[in-house]
């Protein structure tokens, strides 16, 4: 195994897509979306290859900035947390959105690493928090608990079927309109003497 960080490019879109309809759910993102994420200045979007198997995309990573209303908006949060209100609806904000990685190579810290570089790049572009959103899952699971945890992360809010409009298969609650919850993460990025 080894393995490589690079800059998402238009090759990629299909491993890309594979990926998120895989582990993530079925059509979630079109080729067209992806594509759309994967440029522009204020989007972040990173794949891990692995060279043993001829360069071959094995995980993604995607963040981008945005004003702190428009990041709730694409985030399908319709309320803003009570952690939020002092911030204005134009404050920029950095936004964790999505993650994929195989199997084989979950748990060997990739997605981890991932959200450890986000904070200095988003900082230096002048966001003052990280949003988060993580799918809970009927039985109460979060897969991504740990690794927010880990990274200094502190859930805010509890979010009621964000996805239900959307028309994807969720291959956690097995449903066509996702019924799964998510809890709402934030990081500050802001000095404790910025003040308010």
């Amino acid at each position: 195994m080894k393995l490589e960080t690079r800059k998402a490019e238009d090759r990629d879109l299909p491993a890309i897509k594979r990926l998120t309809d895989e582990y993530l759910a079925q059509d979630y993102y079109s080729m067209e979306e992806l594509a759309a994420c994967i440029h522009g200045e204020r989007n972040l979007f990173y794949v891990v290859t692995d060279k043993d198997r001829n360069s071959e995309v094995v995980s993604y990573f995607y963040a981008f900035l945005a004003g702190l209303n428009e990041a709730l908006a694409i985030m399908h949060v319709k309320e803003k947390p009570e952690a939020l209100r002092k911030y204005g609806g134009d404050a920029l904000m950095g936004v964790y959105k999505l993650s994929s990685t195989e199997t084989a190579y979950q748990r060997h810290g990739i997605c981890t690493s991932f959200v450890r570089g986000l904070e200095p790049v988003l900082r230096a572009r002048g966001a003052k928090m990280i949003l988060a959103t993580a799918m809970r899952s009927p039985e109460q699971k979060v897969p991504m608990k740990k690794i927010f945890h880990d990274t200094g992360f502190t859930p805010i809010a509890e979010i009621h079927r964000p996805w239900e409009e959307l028309t994807l298969y969720c291959p956690y609650c097995n449903r066509h309109h996702c019924i799964c919850d998510a809890v709402f993460y934030v990081k500050s990025l802001e000095d404790e003497n910025d003040g308010e």
